[in-house]
């Protein structure tokens, strides 16, 4: 097997601010992996304050990988697109007919300003999305609890209203914002504080269903939480977890323990964001996925991987 690797740079239209600070850009290692005439394509992009390597580092460890394709890397995010370029060469080799449909996407509202929540929720109303993900706790609690407030009264019955807090709040935080709204017209919080021995109070509390998103790295803390039924949906991010085979596991094992499963982009380039897609299709096709972000970015992405009236076709 040959294995040619690429870098490139994705720039956002807009920073998008998190509990972890602000994204301006993605840098990304796109994977071309080849063998007797057949290509298999992967994507590794590690982002900071999310448990995973560097770029540096991701690049280094898909490196050595070239250099000796029979031991993945063992650094989360070259691994996770080590194993979509190995599959998809497989899938390539085998002729494989790929499957055609859609699936529902949600759009991501990633500004932490007052002001922009309006023309951004109305926009993506306009342009069809079933749910809208805000994202939280990347600034003070009254306005977070505005901006809350504002998007409940502009989604009303059309649309989900999804919120992100990447484990940013206290769980006095997350228990006084959560509290504050109306509860009822949340689909749910994903990683409300850092701690998931808090989300199941916080569900009591408040009544808004949580979801684990960062805290899916490893089989053990994925074990954990069904022990302590601490999330109701798992957010799993194929480019984090390790690839498609790794996601499927974890989808299993959610789906056997009555855990809703959504997929969802890292800020994924075209590569990565393909496969996600078709993961979708396969584990949850019913779902409204989290997958709507190659319009976040200046770059032009190809057409399949954007949303159109709310929905990837392919």
């Amino acid at each position: 097997m040959f294995i040619a690797l690429k870098t490139r740079k994705l720039q956002l239209r807009h920073p998008l601010v998190t509990a972890h600070g602000s994204t301006t850009h993605r840098n990304i290692i796109e994977i071309t992996a080849s063998e007797d005439g057949f290509q298999g394509h992967g994507e590794a992009a590690p982002l900071p304050g999310f448990g995973l390597e560097t770029f540096d580092e991701s690049l280094a460890a898909l490196e050595s990988w070239v250099k000796n394709p029979h031991r993945l890397p063992d650094a989360p995010a070259a691994r996770s697109g080590a194993n979509t370029a190995i599959e998809n060469l497989e899938k390539a080799s085998s002729s494989t007919t790929p499957a055609s449909g859609k699936i529902a996407v949600q759009a991501l509202i990633g500004s932490a300003e007052s002001s922009s929540i309006e023309s951004e929720v109305s926009r993506a109303l306009e342009q069809g999305y079933l749910a809208i993900k805000l994202k939280v706790a990347a600034t003070d609690k009254k306005t977070d609890i505005a901006r809350i407030q504002r998007a409940i009264q502009l989604v009303g019955p059309h649309s989900a209203l999804r919120l992100d807090a990447n484990g940013g709040w206290s769980l006095e935080d997350a228990l006084y914002v959560l509290s504050a709204i109306d509860s009822n017209h949340v689909d749910l919080v994903e990683e409300p504080t850092a701690n998931p021995l808090d989300w199941k109070k916080v569900r009591e509390v408040t009544g808004v269903k949580i979801g684990a998103d960062e805290q899916l790295t490893n089989e053990l803390q994925v074990h954990q939480l069904l022990e302590h039924a601490a999330a109701q949906t798992f957010v799993l991010k194929p480019s984090v977890i390790g690839g498609p085979s790794a996601t499927r596991k974890v989808a299993e094992l959610a789906q056997s323990n009555d855990v809703n499963v959504l997929i969802s982009s890292f800020l994924d380039g075209p590569i990565a964001l393909r496969s996600a897609r078709d993961l979708a299709m396969e584990l949850a096709p019913n779902e409204i996925h989290g997958l709507g972000t190659a319009s976040l970015f200046i770059d032009e992405f190809p057409a399949d991987v954007v949303p159109t009236n709310g929905f990837l076709h392919y």
